[in-house]
């Protein structure tokens, strides 16, 4: 089960209050971008985002490291940018409530980082189109992403039939679908690796084990692996000098009795107990016969058999 952080450790708690509202990290990240968008209205909206992008086919991507950090913040103003900043505020003040500020900073930090150096690898290797990155969105879907892995059983937004492990995987899908319509391969590799890079991050720092009822279908979907048989010599030994069963026996010991390929008797009566001794040799008998061949091979006669032999065991037992 996932512990969050003591409602009372000091790296979960405000950084001040402002008018008796408290102040978080996440909120300064907000507050930043709120800025940013005011910049852009200032000197025009063109000059603002050719300034903060990142594309690394338009300029050496080393020789303006600032826009590797600065692409997040460019924002203008429209209603989306109203629900993205709600959207961020909210997902980033659980993730900080529940691992610390230092964790979600690290966290937002790798989120924002990650993309243009994909994107720079990318483009240096010659692979696919130049990506152009400015804004948020990736990043708080991320975070999104993160929700989900935290509290899986939790209600988007209280719609109790709407849980965030049915809505994250849905939404994570549409995405996947979306770059694979534009043939975008660089941007699916650049959404998936930082949804992995959030998913391992998390687990890091205390999230429980996820996705492990998947990795059950899948395995039991394969086809079991066989076991390579041993290579024995003609007095039943391997080569390290087990026997087939295993154990090392001396060699002036007599060799172990083979056991029973199918069946192993599991009831194994008393010796002063004659009925009982009957009667559970002639069940071994007729279940070695249903081991081998199954149970259709038994006649009528061998089915009432093991139906009497089975009552006076149980005759015997009582």
């Amino acid at each position: 089960m996932f512990l969050p952080l003591s409602t009372y450790h000091p790296d979960n708690q405000p950084l001040g209050q402002f008018k008796n509202f408290p102040i978080y990290l996440v909120t300064v990240l907000v507050a930043v971008h709120v800025v940013s968008m005011l910049s852009g209205v200032v000197i025009g909206r063109q000059p603002y985002v050719e300034m903060l992008q990142f594309a690394p086919n338009t300029f050496s991507p080393f020789a303006q490291p600032w826009r590797w950090v600065t692409y997040a913040f460019v924002q203008v103003p429209t209603v989306w940018f109203l629900i993205e900043m709600y959207l961020l505020y909210s997902f980033g003040r659980q993730i900080e409530g529940d691992f610390g500020r230092r964790v979600f900073l690290r966290i937002y930090a790798a989120l924002i980082i990650l993309p243009p150096l994909l994107a720079t690898v990318a483009f240096l290797a010659g692979v696919g189109s130049s990506q152009v990155f400015a804004g948020s969105n990736l990043s708080t879907f991320c975070l999104f992403m993160g929700i989900c892995l935290v509290n899986p059983g939790a209600p988007l937004f209280g719609i109790h039939w709407l849980p965030l492990k049915l809505v994250g995987p849905l939404l994570l899908g549409i995405s996947v679908l979306s770059y694979l319509a534009d043939r975008d391969g660089v941007g699916l590799i650049v959404l998936l690796s930082c949804v992995l890079l959030l998913y391992k991050m998390l687990r890091a720092y205390g999230l429980p084990a996820r996705f492990g009822d998947v990795k059950e279908a899948f395995r039991d979907a394969l086809p079991a692996r066989k076991a390579k048989p041993v290579p024995t010599t003609s007095h039943g030994k391997t080569s390290d000098g087990k026997t087939s069963d295993g154990k090392i026996y001396p060699k002036s010991a007599a060799k172990p009795k083979e056991a029973s390929k199918y069946y192993e008797p599991k009831i194994k009566p008393k010796p002063d107990l004659a009925p009982e001794r009957k009667a559970v040799e002639e069940i071994d008998g007729l279940l070695d016969k249903i081991a081998r061949l199954g149970l259709d091979s038994l006649t009528a006669e061998e089915k009432a058999a093991l139906q009497r032999a089975s009552s006076k065991l149980k005759d015997g037992v009582d």
